[in-house]
């Protein structure tokens, strides 16, 4: 019978290929060595912010004018109370990575893997050395319609666009096109982003009612990227004006947002529709903040398809707060019991952390870990003919594919 062991044999060494995610594009062009373990771990990290926070911590010593030492003292004394959290599974990951005991596997630390830190040294690493060694095929940091000057950035290699040297472009290293419900994005912005290799547009919703007021907007962009062969992601759901003291604080990606109610699906299968019967519906990832819609995308993705396009519309990885062992396993179950599991494109970090990348391990784990239950319970057959195609569909293929 195949075990844990054998799936994950198959999937854990497969190149990442991260197609959304935050990073600084001239951090990466730059290339420099990076700096301390709090500037690269925690400081622009919301979801250890927020951690902190609700462990009583004040926001000076998280995001204030704090000395740097006292912060890191805040994290810490946090860390430890952190168990049940992802947070806590991820750091274990990242730091394994960082000592050199493993490539961010689980496990392989010791049973006091935070503590004794000031043995982890970032003065060897460059963002290029720990991409490769990562195993990082490509990724995708998200950049604004505004942010042309990233693009030139990117091309130049240096924050004032004079450096002459070529990049390195291995890994793969292209921009999306971040969009808020609303932006209007002109055709010409839309050929630069092209050119420079784009083939993703992220278009954040958080109340899906704007889908059908903002038709005209969205629609043209959509069109582009149909016609381009773009993937366009469409993030529903984030309830960002919570607390206003945060917002001020910490400002607007401080780690304080919420879920909204679970999305209206007849909102976002009249979006859908309305592209489709215009000749203009890209590929398509339905990701909600919500789990509780997590059934209901899953099952409205299925109305919409294109021949040769798998999975042309699909319910996408589980995003933000879902991003943990249980919104991951859910997510896996709505696409298999409501979809088709071989189409799904598997995961990608939507992080500002270049140590984020131990998520794509994971996942991984946690996919194969799934499966072999369902095989010991009979549920899935126990044949590789079957199983390992689907799982490297998941765990890579299905993105190879999304991207090219």
């Amino acid at each position: 019978m195949l075990t844990f062991d054998t799936l994950y044999a198959w999937v854990k060494d497969m190149p990442i290929l991260d197609w959304h995610n935050h990073l600084d594009m001239r951090m990466l062009a730059e290339d420099k060595p990076l700096g301390s373990l709090y500037e690269v771990w925690v400081k622009s990290d919301p979801y250890k912010h927020r951690a902190m926070r609700i462990c009583g911590e004040p926001e000076r010593l998280i995001t204030g004018d704090a000395p740097e030492d006292e912060k890191w003292a805040v994290w810490m004394r946090t860390l430890p109370k952190l168990v049940g959290n992802p947070i806590f599974a991820w750091a274990e990951q990242e730091l394994t990575f960082l000592r050199g005991t493993g490539n961010g596997e689980r496990g392989t630390g010791s049973s006091g893997w935070w503590r004794d830190l000031e043995n982890v040294s970032l003065a060897d690493w460059t963002p290029s050395k720990m991409l490769a060694k990562f195993g990082v095929e490509y990724m995708s940091p998200c950049v604004g319609a505004g942010e042309l000057g990233s693009l030139e950035v990117w091309k130049s290699g240096s924050s004032d666009g004079t450096a002459s040297k070529p990049l390195n472009l291995q890994p793969s290293i292209v921009p999306s096109l971040r969009m808020n419900a609303g932006d209007v994005v002109p055709e010409e912005t839309l050929e630069k982003f092209h050119a420079a290799g784009c083939r993703i547009v992220d278009i954040s919703v958080d109340d899906v009612a704007q889908l059908l007021t903002l038709n005209a907007q969205l629609s043209t962009v959509a069109a582009f990227a149909a016609a381009h062969g773009w993937t366009m992601l469409l993030h529903l759901g984030a309830l960002r004006e919570t607390s206003a003291r945060l917002r001020a604080a910490a400002g607007a990606a401080g780690g304080f947002a919420g879920m909204r109610a679970p999305v209206d699906p007849a909102a976002v299968s009249a979006f859908l529709n309305a592209l489709e019967k215009a000749g203009s519906l890209p590929r398509t990832v339905l990701m909600s903040l919500n789990p509780e819609a997590h059934a209901q995308l899953a099952v409205l993705a299925g109305s919409f398809n294109g021949e040769g396009l798998p999975g042309k519309v699909q319910l996408g990885p589980a995003w933000w707060w879902c991003d943990h062992e249980e919104g991951i396993r859910d997510v896996l179950e709505k696409n298999a019991a409501y979809g088709v599991l071989s189409t799904f494109i598997g995961m990608t970090t939507d992080s500002r952390s270049l140590l984020s990348f131990v998520r794509h391990d994971y996942f991984r784990r946690i996919l194969c870990k799934w499966v072999a239950e369902k095989v010991s319970a009979g549920v899935f057959p126990s044949d590789e003919a079957l199983l390992r195609p689907m799982l490297e569909n998941v765990c890579y293929r299905n993105a190879e594919r999304m991207i090219k």
